[in-house]
């Protein structure tokens, strides 16, 4: 029988840990403002050492001026009777916000659908990420994989593709019927799937269109799927008002799919140009109060910490305790706020600067290439920091309100330089606005021009680009004569 021995080994192994203060700042810079407003009131109610600074009209994030600021040359302050009448509400300490469509947002409609699933904390951390990672149209087409390393490096959340997948079924039982598909036919797919009758041989007649037929459905080869499906006119006829009544950008028209017409969008950045071309960037008000450490509450702490404990009864003991939490606790929420404000405004400015050509134009052909490792490394901040900046974020500027991830643009070349896919997309939009349409350019001929304009890109990056315009192929462009 031999003898079991107990090793002891000692390793030695690196751990990144964020400090409270840290944690709170990273969770308040991914904030928007309306966010921000709800948090800061609620820690005014949990913490009575906490409290409104009187008699003030803004919030204290306001924009940077003078000489001291990051970003003096795009920045100055205002006096709330010198504000131009084109920035609403910074006047009167009213709320600044821009009409956009809808009475919420279409990522505040499916995050309130949330809890209608029962999911655990890590799974609604999930559905909410791909709820952000949707684009425009609704549609998912950010890979598992890509997300998967996002939420890795920038948030610190592991997740595996099997855990993502399965979050991403259940976004796709969110309403509006097709969100969260990867592609269009999936997209298509979903809605017949969701559909009260999709037991019916008519839905079960069209699922097999989509899945089976769905290239042939992309051509119009109507002759060719009647003669696959061995369908009737009246089959056929039916399946192209089907075809017609699905929606392929379950995003893009909510007013169609949600019944709603306006909503309003808070902006949390402000970014004016004058007519001589200076601009100027200041975070919103949004009604967030400013804060101060009640003045009783540090008096008595000090009073407190000038006699030694055992000079203290027990329930001055426990008051000093009480009163250090609630002290500590405040000035950690400040200083957090502070951070926030110095981050963003640091953010916005390297934005402007960086895209300095549409802040005076509006033009957006002209917005550079830029990512948030360019925009992290002109601020000196984690590239993570970035992200949550720019997380559900909204600026609004002299030529319309925009999400600030609007101004991350991804690069192409042309004529060996790299160059903003939207301007790409804008010339190649020219192009095909500029065709015969009886006899319109394809994928190849629209690439060949393209190189005429010094853009040297593949078909298939053509095709691409002309998919996410929402144009469709040279055939169904054509005009019969």
């Amino acid at each position: 029988m031999s003898a079991t021995r107990n090793i002891q080994t000692q390793t030695l192994s690196q751990v990144q840990t964020l400090a409270p203060q840290q944690l709170l700042a990273a969770e308040l810079i991914e904030m928007p403002v309306e966010e921000l407003r709800s948090r800061v009131e609620r820690e005014l109610e949990e913490n009575p050492t906490l409290e409104r600074m009187p008699d003030t009209d803004a919030d204290g994030y306001e924009s940077e001026g003078g000489g001291e600021s990051e970003a003096s040359d795009f920045t100055a302050d205002y006096a709330p009777d010198d504000v131009p009448d084109f920035i609403p509400g910074q006047g009167d300490n009213e709320r600044s916000t821009a009409q956009w469509g809808e009475s919420r947002s279409f990522h505040d409609q499916l995050e309130e659908q949330i809890g209608y699933f029962k999911l655990d904390e890590h799974e609604e951390e999930l559905i909410r990420y791909l709820i952000g990672s949707l684009d425009n149209d609704g549609l998912l087409r950010t890979p598992l994989t890509q997300i998967q390393d996002e939420l890795e490096v920038y948030h610190n959340i592991s997740a595996t593709i099997g855990e993502l997948e399965h979050v991403l079924s259940i976004l796709q039982h969110f309403e509006p019927a097709g969100v969260g598909a990867r592609n269009l036919r999936e997209c298509l797919l979903l809605q017949v799937q969701m559909a009260p009758d999709s037991g019916s041989q008519e839905k079960k007649q069209l699922e097999t269109l989509l899945r089976n037929y769905f290239d042939l459905l992309m051509l119009k080869r109507w002759d060719r799927i009647r003669q696959r499906m061995h369908l009737t006119d009246v089959e056929v006829a039916r399946l192209q008002h089907d075809v017609r009544h699905l929606n392929p950008r379950p995003g893009s028209a909510p007013d169609e799919a949600l019944g709603h017409n306006q909503h309003q969008i808070t902006p949390d950045f402000i970014v004016d140009t004058d007519p001589y071309g200076q601009v100027t960037v200041s975070l919103a008000n949004g009604n967030v109060p400013s804060l101060r450490v009640n003045q009783e509450d540090q008096d008595l702490l000090a009073q407190y910490s000038e006699q030694k404990p055992a000079q203290l009864t027990r329930s001055e003991r426990d008051a000093l305790t009480y009163v250090r939490d609630n002290v500590g606790r405040a000035q950690l929420f400040i200083e957090a706020l502070l951070t926030r404000r110095q981050n963003l405004l640091k953010t916005m400015n390297v934005i402007v600067r960086r895209q300095h050509i549409f802040f005076e134009t509006g033009d957006d052909t002209q917005l550079v290439p830029m990512s948030m490792g360019d925009v992290a490394k002109d601020t000196g901040l984690h590239i993570s920091t970035v992200s949550r900046a720019a997380n559900s974020k909204w600026v609004q500027t002299t030529f319309g309100t925009y999400p600030l991830k609007w101004f991350f643009t991804t690069a192409a070349r042309q004529d060996g330089d790299d160059v903003s896919v939207r301007k790409i997309k804008a010339i190649l939009k020219e192009l095909i606005d500029k065709e015969d349409k009886h006899s319109p350019l394809s994928d190849e001929v629209l690439t060949e021009e393209l190189r005429k304009h010094n853009v040297d890109i593949a078909r298939r990056t053509t095709a691409k680009y002309r998919e996410s315009l929402g144009i469709p192929v040279a055939r169904l462009r054509k005009i019969s004569i």
